[in-house]
Protein backbone atom coordinates (compact mmCIF):
# COMPACT_ATOMS: atom_id res chain seq x y z
CA UNK A 1 0.00 0.00 0.00
CA UNK A 2 1.41 3.24 -0.77
CA UNK A 3 0.10 6.25 0.63
CA UNK A 4 0.79 10.16 -0.08
CA UNK A 5 0.46 11.64 3.81
CA UNK A 6 -0.90 15.57 3.00
CA UNK A 7 -0.17 18.15 5.10
CA UNK A 8 -0.92 22.32 4.62
CA UNK A 9 0.12 24.33 6.76
CA UNK A 10 1.09 28.19 7.96
CA UNK A 11 3.27 29.73 10.09
CA UNK A 12 3.36 26.80 12.13
CA UNK A 13 6.44 25.52 11.80
CA UNK A 14 7.63 24.18 15.03
CA UNK A 15 4.39 22.26 15.11
CA UNK A 16 5.27 20.80 11.61
CA UNK A 17 8.72 19.64 12.60
CA UNK A 18 7.13 17.77 15.48
CA UNK A 19 4.48 16.17 13.78
CA UNK A 20 7.11 15.13 10.91
CA UNK A 21 9.50 13.60 13.55
CA UNK A 22 7.01 11.42 15.39
CA UNK A 23 6.93 9.46 11.82
CA UNK A 24 10.49 8.77 12.04
CA UNK A 25 10.09 7.23 16.02
CA UNK A 26 7.24 4.76 14.81
CA UNK A 27 7.49 1.53 13.52
CA UNK A 28 5.59 1.28 10.06
CA UNK A 29 4.53 -2.18 8.44
CA UNK A 30 6.55 -3.73 6.38
CA UNK A 31 4.23 -3.22 3.21
CA UNK A 32 3.03 0.14 3.46
CA UNK A 33 5.17 2.85 1.73
CA UNK A 34 4.72 6.64 2.75
CA UNK A 35 5.34 9.56 1.43
CA UNK A 36 4.89 13.76 2.39
CA UNK A 37 3.16 16.03 0.73
CA UNK A 38 3.62 19.45 2.41
CA UNK A 39 2.26 22.30 1.36
CA UNK A 40 2.81 25.63 2.70
CA UNK A 41 0.20 28.07 2.06
CA UNK A 42 2.27 31.46 3.42
CA UNK A 43 3.50 33.87 0.34
CA UNK A 44 7.00 33.84 1.44
CA UNK A 45 7.12 29.83 1.79
CA UNK A 46 8.46 30.36 5.04
CA UNK A 47 8.92 26.67 5.78
CA UNK A 48 11.39 25.60 2.48
CA UNK A 49 14.45 26.10 3.99
CA UNK A 50 13.49 24.96 7.52
CA UNK A 51 12.04 21.25 6.06
CA UNK A 52 14.54 21.05 3.31
CA UNK A 53 17.49 20.88 5.89
CA UNK A 54 15.08 18.33 8.12
CA UNK A 55 14.40 16.07 4.98
CA UNK A 56 18.59 15.15 5.52
CA UNK A 57 17.13 13.51 8.06
CA UNK A 58 14.40 12.17 7.86
CA UNK A 59 13.42 8.65 6.84
CA UNK A 60 11.09 8.90 3.84
CA UNK A 61 10.54 11.35 1.22
CA UNK A 62 9.09 14.82 1.61
CA UNK A 63 7.49 17.13 -1.59
CA UNK A 64 7.43 20.41 -0.80
CA UNK A 65 5.10 23.47 -2.52
CA UNK A 66 3.83 26.38 -2.24
CA UNK A 67 0.31 27.58 -2.85
CA UNK A 68 0.33 31.35 -2.45
CA UNK A 69 -3.64 31.62 -2.56
CA UNK A 70 -4.63 32.03 0.81
CA UNK A 71 -6.83 29.34 2.66
CA UNK A 72 -7.01 25.92 3.37
CA UNK A 73 -9.65 24.99 0.39
CA UNK A 74 -6.86 26.33 -2.07
CA UNK A 75 -4.20 25.03 -0.23
CA UNK A 76 -6.26 20.94 0.35
CA UNK A 77 -7.18 21.47 -3.74
CA UNK A 78 -3.36 21.93 -4.57
CA UNK A 79 -2.40 18.76 -2.85
CA UNK A 80 -5.57 16.72 -4.57
CA UNK A 81 -4.00 18.32 -7.99
CA UNK A 82 -0.47 17.45 -7.68
CA UNK A 83 -1.19 13.64 -6.41
CA UNK A 84 -1.93 13.17 -9.36
CA UNK A 85 1.45 12.72 -10.46
CA UNK A 86 2.49 10.88 -7.42
CA UNK A 87 2.61 7.20 -7.36
CA UNK A 88 -0.04 6.46 -4.62
CA UNK A 89 -3.01 4.35 -3.64
CA UNK A 90 -4.11 6.27 -0.72
CA UNK A 91 -4.50 10.00 0.23
CA UNK A 92 -3.84 10.89 3.79
CA UNK A 93 -4.73 14.36 5.25
CA UNK A 94 -3.06 15.62 8.92
CA UNK A 95 -3.49 18.88 10.14
CA UNK A 96 0.34 20.72 11.14
CA UNK A 97 0.28 20.19 14.82
CA UNK A 98 -1.22 16.94 14.88
CA UNK A 99 0.99 14.29 16.59
CA UNK A 100 -0.31 10.45 14.94
CA UNK A 101 -0.67 7.11 17.55
CA UNK A 102 1.67 4.88 17.39
CA UNK A 103 -0.35 1.98 15.33
CA UNK A 104 -2.45 4.30 13.34
CA UNK A 105 -1.00 2.63 10.35
CA UNK A 106 -1.33 -1.08 11.34
CA UNK A 107 -4.98 -0.38 12.45
CA UNK A 108 -5.90 1.20 8.92
CA UNK A 109 -4.33 -2.01 6.93
CA UNK A 110 -7.00 -4.11 8.99
CA UNK A 111 -9.71 -1.65 9.39
CA UNK A 112 -9.28 -1.36 5.05
CA UNK A 113 -8.85 -5.69 4.80
CA UNK A 114 -12.22 -6.08 6.73
CA UNK A 115 -14.69 -3.94 5.91
CA UNK A 116 -13.34 -2.94 2.37
CA UNK A 117 -13.44 0.95 3.06
CA UNK A 118 -13.20 3.46 0.75
CA UNK A 119 -12.29 6.25 3.21
CA UNK A 120 -11.44 5.94 6.77
CA UNK A 121 -11.41 8.43 9.84
CA UNK A 122 -11.68 8.68 13.45
CA UNK A 123 -10.49 11.28 16.30
CA UNK A 124 -8.26 13.84 17.30
CA UNK A 125 -7.65 13.54 20.62
CA UNK A 126 -6.88 17.15 22.49
CA UNK A 127 -3.76 17.26 24.76
CA UNK A 128 -1.65 19.36 26.68
CA UNK A 129 1.99 18.96 27.41
CA UNK A 130 1.51 15.06 26.71
CA UNK A 131 -1.46 15.11 29.10
CA UNK A 132 -5.43 14.60 28.01
CA UNK A 133 -7.13 17.69 29.31
CA UNK A 134 -10.83 18.49 28.47
CA UNK A 135 -11.07 21.93 26.48
CA UNK A 136 -14.03 23.36 24.87
CA UNK A 137 -13.51 22.08 21.17
CA UNK A 138 -14.59 18.73 22.84
CA UNK A 139 -18.41 20.13 22.18
CA UNK A 140 -17.72 19.92 18.75
CA UNK A 141 -15.98 16.52 18.07
CA UNK A 142 -18.32 13.09 16.85
CA UNK A 143 -19.00 11.34 19.85
CA UNK A 144 -19.64 7.75 18.74
CA UNK A 145 -20.58 4.76 21.21
CA UNK A 146 -19.69 2.09 19.19
CA UNK A 147 -15.50 1.19 18.78
CA UNK A 148 -15.89 1.14 14.89
CA UNK A 149 -18.98 2.38 12.35
CA UNK A 150 -20.40 3.42 9.46
CA UNK A 151 -20.89 7.25 8.97
CA UNK A 152 -21.82 9.58 6.59
CA UNK A 153 -18.89 12.16 6.51
CA UNK A 154 -15.06 13.03 7.88
CA UNK A 155 -12.36 16.05 8.58
CA UNK A 156 -9.63 16.24 7.14
CA UNK A 157 -7.48 16.20 10.93
CA UNK A 158 -7.34 12.48 10.71
CA UNK A 159 -8.29 10.70 7.22
CA UNK A 160 -6.95 8.48 4.46
CA UNK A 161 -9.06 7.94 1.12
CA UNK A 162 -8.53 6.12 -2.04
CA UNK A 163 -6.66 8.68 -4.62
CA UNK A 164 -8.67 7.09 -7.50
CA UNK A 165 -12.40 8.29 -6.39
CA UNK A 166 -11.16 12.04 -6.51
CA UNK A 167 -10.22 11.66 -10.38
CA UNK A 168 -12.74 9.04 -11.24
CA UNK A 169 -15.67 11.59 -9.59
CA UNK A 170 -13.30 14.85 -10.57
CA UNK A 171 -14.27 16.21 -6.46
CA UNK A 172 -12.75 18.96 -4.87
CA UNK A 173 -13.05 21.27 -1.96
CA UNK A 174 -15.85 24.03 -2.38
CA UNK A 175 -13.93 26.96 -3.02
CA UNK A 176 -17.14 28.88 -1.60
CA UNK A 177 -16.15 27.56 2.00
CA UNK A 178 -12.76 28.97 2.07
CA UNK A 179 -13.94 32.11 3.75
CA UNK A 180 -15.52 29.89 6.63
CA UNK A 181 -12.15 27.99 7.34
CA UNK A 182 -14.59 24.84 8.62
CA UNK A 183 -16.63 22.50 6.63
CA UNK A 184 -15.58 22.48 3.59
CA UNK A 185 -14.26 18.79 4.53
CA UNK A 186 -17.52 17.65 5.70
CA UNK A 187 -19.13 18.80 2.53
CA UNK A 188 -16.46 17.11 0.45
CA UNK A 189 -16.83 13.52 2.19
CA UNK A 190 -20.84 13.76 2.11
CA UNK A 191 -21.02 14.26 -1.56
CA UNK A 192 -18.46 11.27 -1.54
CA UNK A 193 -20.77 9.20 0.81
CA UNK A 194 -23.81 10.33 -1.37
CA UNK A 195 -22.17 8.36 -4.28
CA UNK A 196 -21.83 5.23 -2.62
CA UNK A 197 -18.61 5.17 -1.01
CA UNK A 198 -17.92 3.54 2.31
CA UNK A 199 -16.71 5.69 5.30
CA UNK A 200 -15.74 3.76 8.34
CA UNK A 201 -14.63 5.65 11.58
CA UNK A 202 -12.44 3.61 14.12
CA UNK A 203 -11.96 4.58 17.82
CA UNK A 204 -8.46 3.14 17.08
CA UNK A 205 -7.89 5.71 13.77
CA UNK A 206 -6.57 8.13 16.27
CA UNK A 207 -4.06 11.58 16.15
CA UNK A 208 -3.16 13.51 19.08
CA UNK A 209 -4.06 17.53 19.00
CA UNK A 210 -2.44 20.04 21.23
CA UNK A 211 -5.09 22.26 23.20
CA UNK A 212 -5.05 25.91 21.53
CA UNK A 213 -6.08 28.33 24.50
CA UNK A 214 -7.76 30.96 22.09
CA UNK A 215 -10.40 28.08 21.84
CA UNK A 216 -11.33 27.47 25.38
CA UNK A 217 -13.29 30.70 25.31
CA UNK A 218 -17.11 31.20 25.32
CA UNK A 219 -16.13 34.16 22.87
CA UNK A 220 -14.79 31.02 20.36
CA UNK A 221 -17.78 28.76 20.78
CA UNK A 222 -20.33 31.45 19.92
CA UNK A 223 -18.01 32.28 16.92
CA UNK A 224 -17.35 28.67 15.85
CA UNK A 225 -21.45 27.27 16.44
CA UNK A 226 -22.61 30.41 14.45
CA UNK A 227 -20.39 29.84 11.48
CA UNK A 228 -21.30 26.15 12.03
CA UNK A 229 -25.00 27.37 11.73
CA UNK A 230 -24.69 29.32 8.44
CA UNK A 231 -22.64 26.17 7.04
CA UNK A 232 -25.12 23.81 7.80
CA UNK A 233 -27.87 25.39 5.36
CA UNK A 234 -25.25 25.68 2.63
CA UNK A 235 -24.50 22.03 2.90
CA UNK A 236 -27.91 21.19 3.55
CA UNK A 237 -28.90 22.74 0.08
CA UNK A 238 -25.50 21.84 -1.64
CA UNK A 239 -26.70 17.69 -0.98
CA UNK A 240 -30.39 17.84 -1.42
CA UNK A 241 -31.43 20.73 -3.67
CA UNK A 242 -32.25 23.97 -2.20
CA UNK A 243 -36.06 22.88 -1.96
CA UNK A 244 -35.34 20.86 0.46
CA UNK A 245 -32.83 22.23 2.19
CA UNK A 246 -33.68 24.96 3.02
CA UNK A 247 -36.56 22.71 4.80
CA UNK A 248 -33.87 20.52 6.60
CA UNK A 249 -32.07 23.89 7.52
CA UNK A 250 -35.72 24.60 9.52
CA UNK A 251 -36.05 21.98 11.24
CA UNK A 252 -32.62 21.46 12.70
CA UNK A 253 -32.94 25.13 13.59
CA UNK A 254 -35.87 24.11 15.32
CA UNK A 255 -34.08 20.88 16.87
CA UNK A 256 -30.99 23.18 18.23
CA UNK A 257 -33.00 26.20 19.41
CA UNK A 258 -35.33 23.86 21.80
CA UNK A 259 -32.36 21.39 22.77
CA UNK A 260 -30.87 24.87 24.01
CA UNK A 261 -33.83 25.54 26.05
CA UNK A 262 -33.16 22.09 27.62
CA UNK A 263 -29.28 23.45 28.56
CA UNK A 264 -30.54 26.52 29.78
CA UNK A 265 -33.61 25.51 32.13
CA UNK A 266 -30.25 23.89 33.75
CA UNK A 267 -27.56 25.86 32.85
CA UNK A 268 -26.26 26.24 36.68
CA UNK A 269 -24.48 22.45 36.36
CA UNK A 270 -21.04 22.09 35.13
CA UNK A 271 -20.36 22.81 31.18
CA UNK A 272 -24.32 23.36 30.91
CA UNK A 273 -23.28 27.01 29.78
CA UNK A 274 -21.01 25.77 26.95
CA UNK A 275 -23.56 23.36 25.58
CA UNK A 276 -26.06 26.25 25.63
CA UNK A 277 -23.89 28.77 23.82
CA UNK A 278 -22.79 25.83 21.07
CA UNK A 279 -26.84 24.98 20.54
CA UNK A 280 -28.19 28.35 20.61
CA UNK A 281 -25.34 30.02 17.88
CA UNK A 282 -25.95 27.09 15.78
CA UNK A 283 -29.49 27.77 15.84
CA UNK A 284 -28.54 31.31 15.04
CA UNK A 285 -26.55 30.59 12.40
CA UNK A 286 -29.13 28.11 10.91
CA UNK A 287 -32.28 31.05 11.41
CA UNK A 288 -29.84 33.38 9.32
CA UNK A 289 -28.09 31.39 7.09
CA UNK A 290 -30.28 31.11 3.71
CA UNK A 291 -30.21 35.26 3.67
CA UNK A 292 -26.51 35.67 4.62
CA UNK A 293 -24.72 33.07 3.36
CA UNK A 294 -23.29 34.95 -0.10
CA UNK A 295 -22.62 38.07 2.19
CA UNK A 296 -20.40 36.92 4.50
CA UNK A 297 -16.35 36.75 4.80
CA UNK A 298 -15.52 35.24 7.98
CA UNK A 299 -12.16 34.56 6.74
CA UNK A 300 -9.74 37.29 7.07
CA UNK A 301 -6.14 37.57 4.95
Amino acid sequence: MKILICICTYHRNKSLLECLQYFNQIQIPFNINIKFLINDNSINFESFYIIKNFKKKFKYTIHQINEKKRGIVYARNKCLKISKNINCDYIAFFDDDCIIDKNWFKNILKIIKKFKADIVTGPQIHRYDGKKNSNLRELFEKKNKKNIIKVGWAATNNVIFKKNIIFKENIFFDKKLNYFGIGEDQLFFSKLYKLGYKIIWSKDIKVYEKIHPHRNSSKWIKSRSYRLGILGHYIDQDLNGKLSGFVINYIKFFYYFLYSVLFFLVIFKKNNYYKFLNLFFRALGRLVGPFIFKKIKFYKK
